[in-house]
């Protein structure tokens, strides 16, 4: 039985749990957290982590994903079971129930915005970063029966492109920028899956 609760994650439960639909596939979402608005030429420091984490525990826990992850150093914090639904997506009355539209409707948010600084280095995309926990975490999603795939393709760039059919029957990862009855464009980069080896550990090809 996969865990419920990420292992390497910090764990804030929210309580307020509700099921998913096992009538359609297990998919995962992938967001960026986009909380401030930078450019090449006036490049902004990341917001820290445990600002992130206390916004999603407080004011912000009505639009609360799974798990909130660091690409820079490989933090987690999980707001939500993987069993439950999230709520980081808009999730229309009568609509598709795009928050709970899959065995498991695994939802991350990355820590990042493009143009943001950390350490002193400036990453434009969120595959510029280290992509640190980033085995653990494909490894924990896939866990819990989501393929590596994306059925409406690996985000490159920031421009959406929503299929409702594709989205009720095809399990994979998601972009936000690919879900019905949303409006987003995010995350518009993420890390290559693992490749999984016999007798070998994982690695990250970007």
């Amino acid at each position: 039985m996969p865990e419920i609760w990420m292992p390497q994650a910090i764990k804030a439960d929210l309580g307020d749990h509700a099921p998913c639909d096992p009538a359609f596939p297990p998919k995962a979402i992938a967001h960026i957290t986009a909380d401030r608005n930078a450019t090449t030429a006036a490049p902004q420091d990341l917001v820290p982590f445990a600002r992130l984490q206390n916004f999603f525990t407080h004011g912000g826990r009505g639009t609360a994903p799974h798990i909130l992850w660091d690409p820079f150093t490989g933090a987690f914090a999980q707001f939500f079971p993987a069993t439950s639904r999230s709520k980081a997506l808009e999730d229309a009355p009568g609509g598709t129930r795009t928050n709970r539209a899959g065995e498991v409707v695994l939802q991350i948010e990355a820590l990042f915005f493009p143009h943001c600084r950390a350490d002193g280095r400036v990453c434009a995309r969120l595959t510029d970063t280290p992509c640190k926990g980033w085995s653990e975490l494909n490894t924990w999603v896939r866990s819990w029966g989501v393929p590596d795939t994306w059925p409406m393709g690996r985000p490159t760039d920031f421009v959406s492109a929503r299929s409702p059919g594709v989205w009720s029957s095809r399990g994979g990862w998601y972009a936000h920028a690919h879900v019905p009855e949303n409006n987003h464009v995010d995350p518009g980069s993420w890390p290559a899956f693992v490749q999984e080896q016999l007798g070998e550990p994982g690695r990250v090809t970007r």
